[in-house]
């Protein structure tokens, strides 16, 4: 259950046992549509996705004439018999005895779901563990089961991007001229420790023509009255990510970046507009998009409008040039048009937005000016 995040940070919360079992009911239906005789889920995430449990080692293994059951090693096995409730929990192996165990369990499969994600030459040897399985890639289904968000998620959520509106809040009170994009990295890193449970990426603070970049790695550049700062940043909240970026600017900001910004803020309320259920993830990019290029500045907005995010910060479906994805409520997504000019500045406004029965509502509530006090 989520928990209230306040002055000081707490340990992560999981969700009630009876949201993962839900989870795996439906990953059995995905299962039996694909009619596979096995399910092997083997990534990190989406362990955790469907059983709660967090593991350097372990397969979640659902077997059409067997049970389902969450496969670990020693280290974790009084752990995940405590926690997890809705499926026994099996010492099978070590992590180096994977392959050879899943051969074993194995030997009457024909059809076995994976996840396409998972490293070439695990993949490899558990092809030559079970030379008889047609392998299926489920990645897909088990992402769009992952794109619609519950009403739990939905509550988790929430309480993420509140407290990534906090985090923003606490770092500006201390930033201003003279301080370094390391020390405002900093910053923004001991304050996630103390809001929620740690950064959900690492931040991206930049200063002045840094901006330009959008993934800048913070150096030592230090910011100076009437130049663009643009932070992007977010924060953990009981395994949830949230996301934002703001840019803004300490005293009277150059006419350019005024104008820059305005174009940038323009885009993203469009955007947010456009979104209802049953439109493309490529049509709200459009939206977006054709401000930017009416504007002049279509070459310098190279990156898609934005992502959905949850256990991940980027996850599907995204709002990209390239998505057909029909938007459904419950899907989380951001919405951050940017214009980076080389050499010059650049400006980018993100916001959380969740998916409604009739259009969407925007999570993040920091506001959007782009001029601050020093």
């Amino acid at each position: 259950m989520s928990q209230d995040i306040g002055e000081v940070g707490v340990p992560a919360c999981d969700l009630p046992q009876a949201e993962f079992g839900r989870r795996v009911k439906r990953l059995l239906a995905v299962q039996a549509r694909e009619r596979l005789d096995a399910v092997l889920i083997l990534t990190p995430v989406n362990r955790y996705y469907f059983t709660g449990i967090t593991a350097s080692n372990g397969v979640l293994a659902c077997e059409r004439r067997g049970e389902t059951a969450f496969y670990t090693d020693f280290r974790y096995l009084v752990m995940a018999r405590r926690r997890l409730e809705i499926m026994p929990t099996k010492k099978l192996w070590r992590a180096s005895d994977e392959v050879a165990a899943l051969g074993a369990l194995g030997a009457r499969w024909r059809r076995v779901g994976y996840e396409g994600a998972i490293a070439s030459s695990r993949f490899s040897a558990l092809k030559e563990a079970l030379p008889k399985v047609e392998w299926v890639d489920i990645g897909p289904r088990i992402a769009e089961l992952r794109a619609i968000k519950s009403a739990a998620e939905q509550r988790v959520m929430r309480a993420a991007v509140a407290a990534n509106d906090r985090l923003f809040a606490a770092v500006m009170r201390t930033v201003g001229p003279g301080l370094s994009e390391w020390e405002i990295r900093q910053r923004v890193r001991r304050e996630a420790d103390r809001i929620g449970q740690g950064e959900a990426f690492a931040t991206i603070p930049c200063i002045g023509r840094n901006a330009a970049e959008c993934h800048h790695e913070p150096d030592g550049t230090v910011l100076r009255r009437g130049q663009p700062l643009l932070l992007d940043l977010g924060v953990s909240v009981d395994h949830y990510c949230s996301d934002m970026t703001r840019t803004v600017c300490f005293g009277a900001p150059p006419p350019l970046l005024r104008e820059i910004h305005r174009i940038v803020l323009e885009a993203n309320r469009k955007a947010v507009r456009a979104i209802r259920p049953g439109r493309r993830g490529d049509e709200i990019d459009a939206a977006a998009r054709g401000v930017i290029r009416k504007a002049g500045y279509g070459d310098y907005f190279g990156h898609g409008l934005g992502h959905s995010l949850g256990l991940e910060i980027h996850e599907s479906p995204s709002f990209a040039e390239t998505c057909k994805t029909v938007l459904k409520p419950g899907m989380l997504l951001t919405v951050e048009p940017g214009i980076y000019l080389p050499g010059k500045l650049g400006v980018r406004i993100e916001d959380v937005i969740l998916v409604t029965a009739d259009g969407c509502e925007v999570l993040s509530s920091t506001p959007r000016e782009l001029t601050l006090s020093a």
